[in-house]
């Protein structure tokens, strides 16, 4: 998942000119989006069925054990935008903080959308993989309370494109894709 989402998230965020180090830290961001997880029994994680009230208060304190992660360590800075806004929303009914719009980190709004494509693209221990077009009726559906409209328009023409390119790789084909956005990215 990290490996697929930081990708999306990369091309994305292309086509909208990040660049330098907005680009690294959107990426390092996306790779360590879900690191508080770390401090989620996995009871809560890879529970089969939905979360109770309580579960899903337990599971939504990862994004704060996120943050503490990464703050003190000074190369993971530009991540805390993406692991700290990933689950906030354009309408502000998100979390942690409830912030909406533009106030809510560029970096953030890029990979929710890559985050959910995913999530709904994949199968989970809760949930089956959705087909293309359903996972797209969700987005588009979303578009404008969850996710940012001009995001959703930069990801729309190009969603068929990468949904057929992950289809088709296995997990050591998509860390080839994310090493080329890597080198690319960080000059190396």
């Amino acid at each position: 998942h990290n490996y697929r989402v930081a990708w999306i998230a990369a091309r994305i965020a292309e086509r909208l000119g990040m660049r330098g180090q907005a680009m690294q830290s959107l990426i390092v961001g996306s790779f360590l989006h879900d690191v508080g997880k770390i401090g989620i029994p996995d009871s809560i994680l890879l529970k089969p069925g939905r979360l109770n009230a309580d579960e899903i208060e337990i599971m939504r304190t990862h994004v704060r054990q996120g943050e503490e992660i990464v703050k003190d360590i000074g190369w993971l800075g530009g991540a805390s935008e993406v692991v700290s806004g990933h689950h906030e929303k354009w309408n502000g009914t998100g979390y942690p903080r409830r912030l909406s719009g533009r106030d809510i980190p560029l970096a953030a709004r890029v990979f929710a959308v890559a985050d959910v494509f995913d999530a709904l693209c994949s199968k989970r221990p809760y949930k089956e993989a959705m087909d293309f077009a359903s996972a797209m009726a969700v987005l588009e559906k979303e578009t404008g309370s969850h996710f940012d409209p001009e995001v959703m328009a930069v990801f729309q023409p190009m969603a068929q494109e990468i949904f057929d390119c992950l289809s088709q790789c296995d997990e050591d084909g998509i860390r080839r894709l994310l090493d080329v956005q890597v080198r690319s990215h960080f000059g190396i």
